[in-house]
């Protein structure tokens, strides 16, 4: 879980930077619309869960997690995230959120101590 757990902060400090705090709201704005069936907005949808699961199951497996539960963990994995880019944006408790995303990283490595 070692490299896994580099490669998830690293990306979390770069998705949660607050210079992106500006493409993140105009991405959730457009998420809701999209959700609400908005004209020009719903194309968003198409894939905006499964295209980002194939490169996170890919990587997973390559870091080792074990492969039945990969698309599972990819799953949580991205809606952990685009919570807790909603929080940040909401809260602005950049403590919080870091926590909160070390908290799931550390539960990842039990999970796969144990696995």
């Amino acid at each position: 879980m070692g490299s896994t757990c580099v490669v998830t902060r690293a990306f979390w400090r770069r998705l949660s930077a607050p210079e992106l705090a500006a493409n993140e709201r105009l991405f959730f704005e457009i998420y809701g619309q999209a959700l609400q069936g908005r004209p020009g907005t719903t194309e968003l949808l198409n894939g905006i869960v499964d295209s980002w699961l194939a490169p996170v199951v890919e990587m997973l497996d390559r870091l080792g997690f074990p492969g039945e539960h990969a698309a599972a963990q990819a799953r949580l994995g991205i809606a952990v995230t685009r919570g807790l880019l909603l929080d940040l944006l909401a809260t602005g408790d950049r403590t919080a959120c870091d926590a909160a995303m070390e908290q799931y990283i550390r539960l990842g490595e039990v999970y796969l101590a144990r696995s």
